[in-house]
């Protein structure tokens, strides 16, 4: 009996041991919510009393805001956490850290339901709102590309006639939004009638992306090193909220050039054996994942490969969109390598297949079951001349092939990963 009554907790206990470890990685999320409570009275008092002088800028969007939010503070002078959490009383405790009397203070506000931006808007109270794009992340929270709109919109609503709100102008939700703001507006994108129009945005793969601006003070050049056109606009939407501070042209200039690529946001990495790696593994949503085959694609006379997992935050048919995908992979690489589903493979192939014209070559496209198949997969890929592109969904973690080629080791043995919003050279798992 008592071996018995052994053997049915051991199983018990089995059983739940992925419910641990969902809680062990989620604890940063639950102690934030808990906290908030508690936290968000001392920060709105800090922020009305110490920090009633101290200009707040606010970044928020379904994506690009990292990268929005790092450009903003290298062109302020601010400093920027790149992994630091984005909600819930880790706003607070930005507030509560920042002294007076000090440099701007740039915020990434990131939302994931209903009624959260209400809340961040009336504690953050921001002087500069910088608003990156609407898109499908969170959808089946949110409910619709309106919902999603109208909750962006709430830190919009919190600048009075004095604040300033610098837009994606390529989007017509951050457009309309910007057309309903009580303070000053300034659009920034490659639309001709942007107040900030990037006029260039040149490849120099891998060193980066040249970008010239054109707006009413004139041009400034940028030699970003950052990659691609989606993260041009991301450092336009930075250098203008430099220039309407303030800050000279010249000075705008030089800080954003000095500012590397954000880890797995388009992250060039040099392999051994010569290859370049562009990791872009942090999440999948469909306007990243088309931005970042483009730029595989645009990289003409090198040996392409894909290394590509789900897509996330779908709308309508999977099966169109798969086959979309497919489509989109054949004409950007001459390998694909798919980690995932049977299912999605099956569509991603079709969509190939049905790319291919009667004088190309057939683009081969192979599943691998995780991503440690998919690393042993690209061992001989490594020669100079070759393009490798990582992307997927976050809780694929598909950086994880990178760390392996790069040669280092990976003791996490998990498919899928519960933790959100964490890299893996950050995880004590990794080892």
């Amino acid at each position: 009996m008592p071996l018995a009554g052994f053997a049915l907790s051991h199983r018990a206990f089995a059983a739940l041991e992925p419910v641990w470890e969902i809680l062990a990685f989620r604890r940063r999320f639950l102690l934030s919510y808990l906290l908030w409570p508690l936290a968000y009275p001392a920060a709105w008092l800090w922020r009305r009393t110490w920090l009633r002088s101290t200009r707040v800028i606010a970044v928020t969007g379904s994506f690009g805001k990292t990268s929005a939010a790092a450009a903003a503070a290298a062109a302020v002078g601010a400093t920027f956490d790149v992994d630091g959490a984005n909600y819930g009383s880790f706003l607070a405790a930005a507030l509560l850290r920042h002294r007076p009397r000090r440099r701007p203070l740039v915020i990434e506000a990131g939302i994931s339901r209903r009624g959260q931006m209400r809340g961040y808007a009336r504690l953050l109270r921001p002087d500069v709102v910088v608003l990156t794009a609407v898109g499908t992340e969170h959808m089946q929270r949110l409910g619709n590309l309106e919902a999603i709109a109208a909750e962006k919109a709430r830190l919009v609503q919190e600048l009075g006639p004095a604040g300033l709100l610098i837009v994606n102008g390529d989007d017509e939700r951050c457009r309309a939004i910007g057309a309903r703001a009580a303070g000053r507006v300034v659009r920034v994108g490659f639309t001709a009638d942007c107040d900030w129009r990037i006029e260039e945005a040149a490849g120099d793969w891998p060193r980066g992306t040249r970008l010239r601006l054109a707006g009413p003070d004139g041009r400034l050049e940028i030699a970003s090193r950052w990659i691609g056109r989606d993260l041009a606009r991301c450092t336009a939407l930075g250098a203008a909220v430099g220039l309407a501070t303030g800050v000279a042209p010249e000075v705008v200039g030089a800080r954003l050039a000095d500012v590397p690529p954000a880890p797995w946001r388009l992250e060039p990495m040099l392999l051994p054996g010569g290859a370049w790696l562009l990791c872009d593994a942090w999440k999948s949503t469909w306007p990243t994942v088309k931005g970042a085959l483009r730029e595989l694609g645009s990289l003409a006379g090198w040996r392409r490969v894909a290394v590509l997992g789900d897509v996330e935050e779908l709308l309508g048919s999977q099966i169109a969109a798969y086959r979309e995908y497919g489509r989109l992979a054949a004409a950007a690489a001459h390998r694909i390598l798919y980690v995932g589903t049977e299912t999605g493979f099956r569509r991603l192939q079709e969509g190939v297949r049905r790319a291919r014209i009667a004088a190309a070559p057939a683009t081969p496209v192979e599943l691998c079951r995780d991503w440690r198949q998919a690393a042993e997969a690209l061992r001989g890929e490594l020669a100079p001349g070759t393009a490798i592109l990582l992307k997927g969904r976050q809780r694929q973690k598909l950086g994880r092939v990178a760390i392996l080629l790069r040669g280092g080791a990976v003791g996490c043995a998990l498919r899928v990963c519960p933790a959100r919003g964490l890299r893996c050279e950050l995880c004590p798992r990794l080892s």
